[in-house]
């Protein structure tokens, strides 16, 4: 029987990196923790959570507050093993990579193409939610103009597609001030609502425990871990921060802190704005039409317009957001062989995978162009990529955990019980809870037949198997590129 060398290593700190690139494969930036920050929060396109997502967690609940803040306790025990790996795992890669240390190469590629599949379903959800965004705005502004959604997807991802191209900074600089605008916006509402106390004055029932622990528990906080997606990003970052040892923990859990508070204190504000015994009943009539009354309300018609415009923006930032977290991926594959090494050249004055941007670019196009041909609602295609997107990630969040426990297992770093094997078990029975609920109610998820949901449920795990497949067939073919999978020598 054929048997795989496995050398233990003492601490990964003792590397600076397991296999030395050539200076024309590395990425390059000084991106600080603000930079960082901006950057992965606008992957959660705040604003179209809290005009959208947030009022349809409340359709099952007034709960809501208490679930988001119950989540971001739960995220952050994730993020301690997780930002664990990235100390001590030196290498870029994220995911892959630190499955790839826990799992082995098999099962780190297959984890490797399920964040390919996540991510490029969210991307995708968010180039045709743009176009959807444009249209909307044009209606309230030229009502007598009409033109089709992927015109304006196509707009969106292109200008992303060419900033994706620079420097990680560029894009930091842009998303900041996009991201700047549509917090302020959202702050602005809550203090408003809050202040006013709503048509049935000040209550702080929505933060009530009990509210929580109701027959709807397990939707409800499976949407709020949905829209938790982003902080995790951090990591794939790493050759293109300052001290990456700090600043990706650091801006890892200042992510999770933030999108905790703001989205409990935006839910709170939206269940006062329609009155606590009355906002279940409002959300489960039309959850999108909850927020746009709400300001309607109590700002007036232009404040409807100006939302509509900070939509667009933030759709647009988080598919810029989405497409480099994509390129970078791509690089880290194509640095091991997994992708043709031309793909894995970083620009020689910029510093960015700029020929990873152009591939991923160039298949999203693709992508847009099946769905256009297809003749497909856009509604119905947004959610459909959304609902993969949502269950992929889950998956992935639950592969992780278990590769950061056996990976501490396995290597004793010097770090705390706590960090390595108590946080991550407890993270993983609550992400593991959202996975085997979302399993069982795809159909929350995604409106379609059942046929059509076990497709789509199918596809996180058929990525899995294909990487798997992948590195079993390097292993027998070509050992050179199956010993470099997630960057080992070992």
């Amino acid at each position: 029987m054929k048997q795989e060398l496995h050398i233990q290593r003492p601490v990964a700190e003792d590397f600076e990196d397991n296999e030395p690139r050539p200076s024309s494969y590395q990425l390059r930036g000084r991106m600080g923790t603000t930079g960082l920050l901006f950057t992965v929060l606008a992957f959660t396109a705040p604003l179209g959570v809290v005009f959208g997502f947030v009022s349809v967690n409340i359709s099952f609940g007034i709960g809501v507050p208490i679930a988001f803040v119950a989540v971001a306790i739960l995220m952050a025990l994730f993020a301690m093993g997780f930002t664990g790996m990235t100390k001590a795992i030196p290498r870029p890669g994220a995911f892959y990579t630190y499955i790839r240390e826990g799992l082995g190469r098999p099962v780190g590629l297959g984890g490797s193409f399920l964040a390919l599949v996540t991510y490029g379903f969210n991307v995708t959800s968010c180039i045709v939610v743009s176009g959807i965004a444009v249209n909307n705005l044009l209606g309230a502004f030229l009502p007598e103009v009409t033109t089709p959604w992927w015109l304006w997807s196509t707009v969106m991802f292109a200008i992303a597609w060419v900033l994706s191209y620079f420097n990680v900074e560029l894009s930091a600089k842009v998303l900041s001030v996009i991201l700047a605008v549509e917090v302020l916006s959202v702050a602005i509402f809550d203090a408003v609502i809050i202040a006013n106390g709503g048509p049935e004055g000040p209550s702080f029932e929505p933060w009530n425990p009990a509210n929580l622990f109701t027959p709807t528990i397990g939707v409800l906080l499976l949407f709020s871990i949905g829209v938790f997606n982003g902080f995790e990003a951090t990591a794939i970052y790493r050759d293109e921060v300052k001290k990456p040892s700090i600043t990706i923990p650091r801006a890892t859990f200042l992510a999770v802190a933030f999108l905790g508070i703001f989205y409990a204190i935006s839910a709170f504000a939206l269940i006062l704005s329609a009155g606590t015994s009355n906002a279940v009943a409002v959300a489960q009539a039309d959850p999108t039409a909850m927020m746009p009354d709400a300001l309607l309300r109590y700002f007036g018609a232009f404040a409807n317009q100006v939302i509509a415009i900070l939509l667009v923006t933030s759709f647009f930032a988080s598919g810029l957001s989405l497409q480099n977290i994509l390129s970078r991926y791509t690089h880290s594959l194509a640095v091991d062989g997994i992708f043709p090494r031309a793909i894995a050249k970083v620009h020689s004055k910029h510093g960015s995978p700029h020929r990873a941007a152009v591939t991923v670019g160039a298949v999203l196009l693709l992508v847009l162009v099946v769905l256009v041909l297809s003749g497909g609602e856009e509604n119905a295609l947004y959610a459909a990529a959304a609902g993969v997107a949502f269950y992929g990630m889950l998956l992935l969040l639950c592969l992780t955990a278990v590769a950061v426990i056996v990976y501490f297992r396995r290597n004793k770093t010097g770090m705390s019980f706590w960090r390595t094997l108590v946080a991550p078990i407890i993270a993983l029975v609550g992400i593991g809870f959202a996975l085997l609920t979302a399993s069982l109610n795809m159909g929350l998820l995604v409106v379609g037949d059942p046929l059509l949901l076990t497709v789509l449920i199918l596809i996180p795990y058929a990525s899995i198997v294909a990487g798997i497949v992948t590195a079993l067939v390097l292993r027998r073919r070509n050992a050179d590129t199956y010993g470099r999978i997630g960057r080992a020598v070992d």
